[in-house]
């Protein structure tokens, strides 16, 4: 089954490029370890009280045990899932980019004593399912998932200089989806940029965007006011009653200010 994008409150579509994990816990093997290290090196003349070995060694044994029992419960609350749809987060190992994803859990796998869900042609932790979803909500709401990677002209509300709230037009690329009380809600743009829109706001979809999409070079005043070049990604636009705004590089630029456009 293809996955189908969901988002990503957090936060998440930054962009973090990373190829080292890091273990933040202390596990049996690190314990064991730990041990054996410390009686291989401890001084002849003054070895390791027994009585303190003996506590370590309790320690280890009751660790173990509770490990076992952690990864029995894991292993059976992922059989359980098997079959049904979940939302969770996945990072692309090759852009970094975490995304919230909705599935359907395939089978249960058993890796190195970590348990391994599959969907798709996907490999997940149990700890990265978010949801386990009713079908009812994801049958109800197919026609706001087949509007992913779809550009899309939508209706939001903001509020102003002034501190009134006022309509603007999106219109930008869907990334995912979100669920808020089983109303779907259609995600533009990344970062502090991310925009949430109302799928009944959704006014048009647009076939052939002109600047969604494309990279764009724009000049600008920075704050002393030095002229400063802009070039990046055009994730959407925001038509205002001031004007029109393109989201670029984490930033808003009016749309006079871009001087080429170019295909990525």
């Amino acid at each position: 089954m293809s996955n189908v994008n969901l988002v990503t409150g957090d936060s998440d579509y930054l962009k973090v490029t990373s190829d080292r994990t890091t273990k933040q816990e202390l596990d049996k093997d690190a314990f064991m370890n730990l041990l054996v290290t410390q009686m291989k090196y401890q001084d002849p003349l003054n070895p390791m009280d027994n009585q303190q070995m003996m506590a370590q060694l309790a320690q280890f044994s009751a660790l173990e045990q509770m490990t076992n029992v952690a990864q029995t419960v894991e292993k059976q609350f992922a059989n359980g899932m098997i079959g049904k749809h979940v939302s969770y987060q996945y990072t692309d190992s090759d852009t970094g980019q975490t995304q919230y994803l909705i599935g359907k859990v395939d089978y249960v796998k058993i890796n190195s004593g970590e348990t391994l869900i599959g969907i798709g042609d996907k490999e997940i932790k149990v700890k990265d399912v978010k949801q386990v979803l009713d079908p009812a909500v994801i049958q109800a709401n197919t026609s706001a998932f087949e509007l992913i990677e779809k550009t899309i002209q939508g209706l939001t509300k903001e509020k102003n200089s002034q501190g009134a709230e006022e309509e603007v037009i999106v219109e930008g690329e869907v990334l995912g989806v979100k669920m808020k009380d089983e109303q779907p809600y259609l995600i533009i743009g990344t970062g502090e940029g991310l925009i949430e829109i109302d799928f009944n706001n959704v006014q048009n979809i647009v076939d052939k965007p002109t600047i969604t999409g494309r990279i764009v070079t724009a000049t600008i005043k920075d704050e002393s006011g030095e002229e400063q070049t802009i070039q990046g990604l055009a994730e959407y636009i925001k038509i205002k009653k001031e004007g029109t705004y393109v989201y670029v590089d984490g930033q808003f630029i009016a749309f006079e200010d871009i001087h080429t456009i170019a295909n990525k």
